[in-house]
């Protein structure tokens, strides 16, 4: 099949955040290329270094004010309703397609969250009224797509229209556990990892604050160490940026446990790659963490007023943390690449097919 892909960013060297749609997007293209389908990717950024699928930039990066990012956003949506797709079988469009006619090649929107989910889980106004403003955006970019597919089921709830559910992947390949479940690759002192923003629904700012008032100063070698887009400096804390996936595997693998307190996470691609590394994962009680572990099952919900006595008791616990990390190499194992790439193929054939699967029908 010949796919066209629209994805605003992409992951790119060197830059302070990409997001973790940019992550899926890339993942998910390389895998369709590598199946021997020709893949080309319309975005913002320039073709990663191991792409295995071609690139066509259709815009500069966006602007860093927010008035001028949400103008970018249609002026995006526009570029790609003036692409010819006519020569592709299918486009998969993980966002900024509400522009796109139906006429052409049949086009599978991809829903990483849930922009009305994201205002009504944003720590400030401006935020709120951010998300409020793509609300309609969405919901037209869901209405002119031939089948809606969404990351999680929690999805269902803010955006009406969902065909199917189609979980984001994690590469074993990559972010997998050495020998012994790292037993030898630990750091020697408890260590807490981040991942995420500081400011806004990722709450790293909550994370360390909580680590310097309760953790540190029960466990005074104690780390908290932040994949985050800004450098902290205070004792225990280590930063990291601008991370490939391996380096980040690596500290996953080293970390003791891994803790992202969000507000609202669509998926939380984070907790899967923790648990494939074998890290037992801490999170607050929002939607996509509770998708993920299961309300509890395959790893520890603690609501913010706990989350400290948990992270302190889960550090001092060996046993626990080992059957933590069994429990969540099990889980991870739902989300391989090869299962989700699986997915998406029989979703693209059987529309390029023009067959009428009962599996792919609006509400199933």
């Amino acid at each position: 099949m010949k796919i066209a892909v629209l994805s605003s960013q992409l992951p790119i060297p060197n830059r302070a955040k990409s997001g973790g749609v940019a992550y899926a997007a890339n993942r998910l293209a390389n895998a369709l290329a590598q199946r021997g389908h020709y893949v080309t990717v319309f975005s913002t950024d320039e073709r990663p270094p191991e792409a295995c699928y071609l690139v066509r930039q259709v815009l500069s990066s966006p602007p860093s004010n927010p008035l001028r990012a949400w103008l970018w956003l249609w002026q995006l949506a526009r570029r790609y309703a003036a692409q010819d797709f006519s020569d592709f079988d299918i486009i998969h469009a993980h966002g900024n397609n509400a522009l796109i006619r139906r006429s052409g090649p049949p086009l599978v929107r991809t829903l990483h969250g849930a922009s009305l989910g994201e205002a009504m889980h944003a720590i400030t106004l401006k935020r709120r009224v951010w998300y409020l403003t793509l609300t309609p955006c969405e919901l037209l970019e869901a209405a002119r797509a031939t089948r809606v597919v969404a990351v999680s089921a929690n999805t269902r709830r803010y955006v009406p229209g969902i065909d199917l559910v189609i979980p984001n992947s994690v590469n074993r390949d990559v972010y997998c556990p050495e020998p012994f479940l790292n037993s030898h690759l630990r750091h020697p002192h408890p260590v807490i990892l981040f991942v995420g923003t500081l400011a806004g629904r990722k709450r790293g700012q909550m994370l360390l604050e909580l680590f310097q008032s309760q953790i540190r100063p029960a466990l005074p070698k104690a780390e908290l160490w932040m994949v985050a887009e800004q450098t902290v400096q205070a004792p225990g804390i280590v930063c990291f940026q601008n991370l490939d996936e391996d380096a980040l595997a690596d500290l996953y693998r080293r970390a003791w446990v891994f803790c992202l307190p969000s507000t609202y996470e669509g998926f939380g691609i984070p907790y899967i790659e923790a648990m494939a590394c074998g890290t037992p994962v801490v999170a607050t009680p929002n939607s996509g963490a509770r998708e993920l572990l299961e309300d509890g099952k395959w790893g520890v919900l603690a609501p913010e007023s706990k989350l400290g006595q948990t992270l302190l008791s889960l550090l001092s616990d060996a046993y626990r943390r080992q059957s933590l990390a069994e429990l969540g190499l099990e889980r991870a194992k739902e989300f391989a690449l090869e299962r989700v790439v699986d997915a998406y193929e029989a979703l693209f054939a059987s529309l390029v097919n023009g067959e009428e699967d009962r599996s792919y029908r609006r509400g199933q």
